[in-house]
């Protein structure tokens, strides 16, 4: 519980000047995502697909919420980041969801 009082103090604490540099909650483009820090990345994709995880959760009552078990957003990371080398005019966005379909489509991924 301390480590997670931590990381969202940091998190708040950081937000405004993250949200001047990245606009932390918008929708980076691909051409920006390598520009971001790995914390920055982490952030914004935790904040950005455990609603759209939860949604999809709730909607389709899967048997293993998979998203929920990842130790961490390291694999996601390196999705999007293989996403937008090859989608460079697409956005963070669209390579998120890309892999939170497969990851529900896949058991694979994990």
């Amino acid at each position: 519980m301390i480590k997670r009082n931590r990381l969202l103090f940091t998190i708040i604490a950081g937000k405004h000047q993250i949200t001047i540099r990245q606009n932390l909650f918008g929708n980076p483009s691909c051409a920006d995502w390598p520009q971001l820090s790995a914390l920055e990345k982490t952030t914004w994709l935790n904040a950005y697909l455990v609603p759209l995880n939860l949604t999809h959760v709730s909607r389709t009552k899967p048997k293993v919420d998979t998203f929920s078990q990842l130790k961490s957003l390291d694999l996601v990371v390196v999705y999007v980041e293989s996403f937008c080398v090859s989608n460079h005019g697409d956005t963070a966005a669209a390579g998120a969801i890309r892999f939170l379909d497969e990851l529900t489509k896949h058991e694979s991924l994990k």
